[in-house]
Formats: C-alpha cells, sequence, structure tokens
C-alpha cells in the first residue's frame, strides 16, 4: 500500500533540495498530480528501474525478433481488476513501444482475468491478472519478452515473488529491507515511482502531455477489454491518443 503522505513529503524534498518552486499535491490513490490548478495523470510504473532496463533492451535490439510479452500480476483481494488491467496494458505498450490495437479478455468474477492483447507492431501479449491475495499480502508478478533471439524477463530465473535486497535473520526473526533511491530511504519501490515521476513531471511540460494521452487512450482500452469480456468476441480499438 503506497503512503500518500510519506510520498508529498518525498516530493516536497526534491522540491526543496532542487530548488523547484511549484503549488504540487500528490493523489495517490487516484494517480494524478494537482500542479497549479491542473490535474495530471501519473503513470509511475514507467519509472521503475526493471521496467526502464526492459524497454532499453527493446530498443537497443538485444532482442531480435520479439514475437510475444508474457505478463502475470496478481494483487491483494480489495484491489481493482480495472486498475490492475490499465497498469499492465500501459507496460506492454510503452515497454513495446507499439499501441494496442485489439483485445481479447475472458473475467472470472470481476477478481480475476486473462487477456490477449495484439500490438500495431504485430508484438502479442499475453496477460493474466487476479484480484485474489490476502490483504496486505505482497504483491507477485513478472513480465517476459520472448524473442527469435533471447528472452528477457524483470524476476530471476525460476522466482515465483519478488526479491529483498538484503535480508536479516536474528533470534526475532527474519526482517528486509530495499532501498532503490539514494534520495528517498525507506520508501517502497512504488512510492519512489511515484514521487519520481511526480517530480520530472513538474519539471517536463513535454511528460504532462505525454501522459495525459496516453491515460485517456488506456482508459479507452480498458473500456473496450470490459466490453470484449462481456460480448466473448475480440475488440478492436476504434483510434485515441498515441501511448
Amino acid at each position: 500500500m503506497i503512503n500518500s503522505v510519506k510520498c508529498q513529503d518525498g516530493l516536497q524534498f526534491l522540491l526543496d533540495k532542487y530548488k523547484v518552486e511549484a503549488d504540487a499535491k500528490l493523489n495517490c490513490n487516484d494517480l494524478t498530480l494537482n500542479l497549479d490548478k491542473s490535474s495530471f495523470p501519473l503513470l509511475p510504473w514507467r519509472t521503475e528501474r526493471r521496467f526502464v532496463e526492459l524497454k532499453n533492451i527493446v530498443n537497443d535490439d538485444t532482442l531480435e525478433g520479439i514475437s510475444v510479452m508474457r505478463v502475470c500480476r496478481i494483487e491483494s483481494v480489495d484491489s481493482e481488476l480495472r486498475s490492475i488491467i490499465y497498469r499492465e496494458l500501459d507496460l506492454c505498450q510503452w515497454i513495446l513501444g507499439s499501441k494496442l490495437t485489439s483485445i481479447y479478455m475472458v473475467e472470472n468474477g470481476r477478481k480475476a482475468a486473462n487477456l490477449i492483447a495484439k500490438l500495431e507492431s504485430g508484438i502479442v501479449c499475453t496477460i493474466e491478472v487476479a484480484a485474489t491475495l490476502p490483504a496486505d499480502s505482497k504483491i507477485i508478478d513478472k513480465h517476459e519478452i520472448i524473442s527469435q533471439r533471447g528472452i528477457a524477463c524483470d524476476r530471476v530465473v525460476d522466482t515465483q515473488v519478488p526479491q529483498e535486497s538484503i535480508y536479516l535473520f536474528t533470534d526475532e526473526g527474519e526482517q528486509a529491507y530495499l532501498d532503490v533511491d539514494f534520495e528517498l530511504f525507506d520508501y517502497t519501490v512504488e512510492e519512489v515511482a511515484m514521487v519520481r515521476q511526480a517530480f520530472a513531471v513538474i519539471r517536463d511540460s513535454k511528460l504532462r502531455v505525454e501522459l495525459t494521452q496516453s491515460a485517456e487512450y488506456l482508459m479507452h482500452m480498458v473500456d473496450i477489454s470490459m466490453q470484449s469480456a462481456k460480448s466473448n468476441k475480440a475488440m478492436i480499438s476504434s483510434g485515441g491518443a498515441n501511448q
């Protein structure tokens, strides 16, 4: 769970440190940033290191002939399936650098879904999402890109749960630590991503436009996904903003 107060404090810390003047407030629950009386959507997962590196691997031609991206994400039972789908569709588009064109989705009780999405580039994305873990459980996810030459994955081979950087075993039990930012200590990966993208949005007007267009198109594609589940048919995008 993202701590909104903590994220706002982290954002203010960066603004003060780098002497950036802005009237900015983070809304972590609805993924928006209120900036100078305007509101901008955030897609914070785009700043997570593992996804940045996957995108770099795609862009520098380390992988040749990409055919499939496989995605799995399981969140706690109090999560919204629609929000999970929104996130994973964006990652597929953004990492692979291509726009979603069609989606077929099968849903089970609004708590689990399987999607097959096709991009303009011809790459197929298979996505498995669920909101079935006990409350306060750690999220389980995995993103794998398969190509003619090579496979790239954001998790260590044969692991099912995210690993921490440091483990401490004492008489009191096990403790784990995962600091991922040299300025934001004791923040989770998700909190760091939220703060860093908000800070980037404040400083970059072009990024505001990009994220706004992406969010609009993503909402359109999520709506199409839901329509597909109801009709049991593949749905084709009617167009929208770029990814």
